[in-house]
């Protein structure tokens, strides 16, 4: 199969870049190893909040319902990629994974392969990879770390009810995941390298959290690290004054961020480097230095510790590539909000 755009990535900024090529007459394809919205699905659990608001949220000029005047929750913006792909007809293909890719004369040949291992070729004039920077969690390094009571991710806070629950983190995941998990019956203790959760935690998770650490309700260890886990037994270590703690827990759930995945990039040949591991790519037209081949979204900005590239801030990505590929002037950068939500 031939195409104008082979986008490798079915999240927002993918998806966005689909529409506004397929816009402009060009045929655009969209693959992605895991489902539409595979970080959101993946990695929030149910019914997650955004911090940004469904205006800023929205791709394509199609807007996002909401029944309430509130932001959306995970759960409704997977319901409005779906939305976009169906009204749109975006070409997109899922659970497809890129394992090989070939510079052929003046275009991409790039393999695909099925869950069911069969294997599929494309060709396309041009690449966009828009895989995203999170693919995988962060680690502690410690022994006992790929036990199986240690979680990366909350999933369904039912299965912690009335256990002990060790929550490493200070920032939004490991809040909210702490205080959902008390809400429904377990008994949960937080440990964070901080003397406080993070300024940046939302600011409807904040306080409440911050309250029931305070009483005692959720375990404070505060100023604290994980040294090492056992069946059954963390063993903690208070950074201020070097005391170590050992604390009875039926699961750990780490929530320590994530980091990016420089496969893809690696596959294509393009470079990438620097503090956060990012790709070279031209600002002006998010092409990178191999012929053909762009980035979009939060792909562009490597691993982020303090996320500055995210939805709403890479919608102009989409507009930037489809004006490199077809010689347009690239677009005016728009102005950033007075208040960024993110």
């Amino acid at each position: 199969m031939r195409h104008d755009a082979i986008i490798i990535g079915a999240g927002p900024s993918g998806l966005e870049t689909a529409a506004a090529l397929q816009a402009l007459g060009l045929s655009a394809t969209v693959v992605d190893a895991g489902c539409v919205g595979e970080t959101i699905s993946r990695q929030f659990p149910t019914n997650t909040t955004f911090f940004s608001s469904p205006e800023r949220l929205e791709i394509a000029g199609i807007r996002m319902p909401l029944d309430a005047q509130e932001k959306p929750t995970g759960e409704h913006y997977l319901a409005y990629l779906r939305s976009v792909v169906d009204t749109l007809d975006l070409q997109v293909r899922t659970f497809e994974r890129v394992t090989a890719a070939n510079r052929v004369g003046d275009h991409w040949q790039v393999t695909i392969t099925c869950p069911n291992g069969i294997e599929r070729r494309i060709e396309a004039t041009h690449v966009v990879l828009a895989s995203g920077g999170t693919q995988h969690s962060r680690t502690l390094g410690i022994p006992g770390e790929e036990l199986a009571h240690v979680h990366r991710y909350l999933g369904d806070p039912h299965r912690f009810f009335r256990r002990r629950l060790l929550v490493v983190g200070g920032k939004n995941s490991a809040a909210e995941s702490a205080l959902r998990c008390w809400r429904l019956g377990s008994r949960v203790a937080l440990a964070c390298r901080a003397a406080a959760l993070h300024e940046r935690v939302k600011p409807w998770l904040r306080p409440e959290v911050t309250a029931l650490l305070d009483e005692g309700r959720i375990t404070p260890f505060m100023q604290h690290v994980v040294e090492r886990i056992e069946p059954g037994t963390v063993h903690l270590r208070n950074t201020t004054d070097d005391t170590c703690t050992t604390w009875a827990a039926d699961d750990v759930l780490l929530q320590l961020g994530f980091e990016a995945d420089p496969g893809l990039l690696d596959l294509f040949g393009v470079p990438h480097g620097g503090e956060h591991d990012a790709p070279v790519f031209d600002a002006r037209t998010m092409a990178t230095p191999i012929a053909g081949v762009y980035v979009a979204g939060t792909v562009t900005a490597g691993t982020q510790r303090r996320f500055r590239v995210y939805i709403e801030t890479s919608h102009v990505h989409a507009a930037r590539i489809a004006a490199a590929i077809t010689g347009a002037p690239p677009p005016d950068t728009p102005a950033p909000r007075a208040l960024p939500e993110n």
